[in-house]
C-alpha cells in the first residue's frame, strides 16, 4: 500500500494524516510517499517515526518514496526523521548548532531525565543556569518532556518519541511527545481501573486530565503528570492537542480554558498517545510559581494566606 504524505501536516492537516496512516492497519508492505510534503509540525514527525516504528516491530516491510525530490528534504535531515525511520539518504548539507531553534526527533529511553536536560538545552539555551532570562522556559520545557517521558515509559508498552520546534520570529515553542503503546483507555484497563470498561478513548483522555486517578491502578504511580501539564498550557495561555485510540481532547487558551473532546475524522485511530503543545516563549517566567498554580487548580496544594502573583 502507497501513502502519499499531504503538502501540511501541522495544524487543521495533522488529524486528516494520523487517519491517513491508520488506513495501512491490516498491510503487510507500506511505501511512503514524501513527494508533496511542504510543511509538518513536530506533532506530525513523532507520529510518523511513532508508527513507523509500530509497524517495522510487527515485521512489516516499510519503504520510502519519492524522499530524494521532496521540497523539505534538508529539514527532514537535520530533524533525524528519516534515520529514525531506517531511510539512510546522504546529507548534501553541512549541520549547524541547533540550540534556540529545533530538538531533532529522540527516542524515549531509560534516560528520561538526561533526554530532557538536552532538549531543553536546545529550546532555552542557557536556561539551566538559575538566573538566566530562560530558566522559567527551561524549566518548563524539562517539566514538561520527563513527565510525558515517564507516562510513555510507565503506561504506553511501546516505543516513544520526542521534538520540539522554536519559531524565530513568533517566539513559539512547539513541543510534541507520541509512542506507539498500548493508548489511554487500554493503559486504565489493563491496570484493573473497573469504571474504565464502560467508557470510550475521548472519555478517558479527559478523565487522564483529572488528578490522581492511573495511582489508584496498578502500577502505582502518582498519576498526577497529565494534569498539572494540562494546568501548565492553560495558564501559559498553550495550546494542546491530545490524541489516543479515536479519541481528540484540545485545550485551548484565553481567559477560559476551553476543552473540547471529539473523535478522529474517517472512523480513523491513533494506536497510541500523542501530546502536542504550542505556547509563546514570552509566556514563561518564573516557573515555580507556575507549578505551584498548577498544583492548586489540581488540589494538590493549599494555597497560602499570602499568596504572590505572577504573570503569564
Amino acid at each position: 500500500m502507497r501513502i502519499a504524505l499531504p503538502a501540511n501536516i501541522n495544524a487543521t492537516g495533522l488529524l486528516p494524516f494520523l487517519c491517513r496512516l491508520d488506513s495501512a492497519r491490516a498491510e503487510r508492505v507500506i511505501e511512503l510517499d514524501f513527494a508533496q510534503l511542504r510543511r509538518v509540525s513536530p506533532a506530525g514527525l513523532v507520529a510518523l517515526v511513532a508508527r513507523v516504528a509500530a509497524w517495522q516491530r510487527e515485521g512489516r516491510t516499510v519503504a520510502e518514496r519519492n524522499v530524494a525530490v521532496c521540497p523539505i528534504l534538508p529539514y527532514l535531515q537535520r530533524m533525524d526523521v528519516l534515520s529514525a525511520c531506517g531511510f539512510g539518504l546522504p546529507e548534501a548539507f553541512t549541520r549547524h548548532e541547533a540550540k534556540g531553534r529545533f530538538v531533532p526527533v529522540r527516542a524515549i529511553d531509560h534516560r528520561v531525565n538526561e533526554m530532557g536536560d538536552e532538549m531543553s538545552r536546545c529550546v532555552a539555551p542557557g536556561g539551566d543556569d538559575f538566573e538566566h532570562p530562560l530558566a522559567g522556559l527551561y524549566d518548563l520545557v524539562w517539566y514538561v518532556l520527563t513527565e510525558m517521558g515517564n507516562n510513555v515509559r510507565q503506561h504506553s508498552g511501546g516505543q516513544g518519541f520526542a521534538a520540539a520546534q522554536v519559531g524565530q520570529s513568533e517566539g513559539m515553542v512547539r513541543i510534541a511527545i507520541a509512542d506507539n503503546g498500548r493508548g489511554i483507555l487500554r493503559s486504565f484497563r489493563e491496570a484493573g481501573l473497573v469504571w474504565s470498561q464502560t467508557i470510550d478513548d475521548q472519555a478517558a483522555i479527559l478523565k487522564a486530565l483529572e488528578p490522581r486517578v492511573s495511582s489508584r491502578g496498578s502500577p502505582n504511580n502518582e498519576g498526577v503528570g497529565l494534569t498539572l501539564t494540562s494546568n501548565l498550557a492553560e495558564l501559559t495561555q498553550a495550546w494542546m492537542l491530545i490524541v489516543s485510540g479515536q479519541g481528540i481532547v484540545r485545550i485551548g487558551p484565553g481567559k477560559e480554558r476551553t476543552v473540547q473532546a471529539g473523535v478522529l475524522p474517517e472512523n480513523g485511530a491513533y494506536p497510541g498517545t500523542l501530546v502536542a503543545l504550542t505556547f509563546r516563549r514570552d509566556h514563561v517566567h518564573d516557573f515555580h510559581l507556575l507549578l505551584d498554580a498548577a498544583k492548586r487548580k489540581s488540589g494538590l496544594l493549599h494555597r497560602p494566606e499570602n499568596r504572590g502573583r505572577f504573570r503569564a
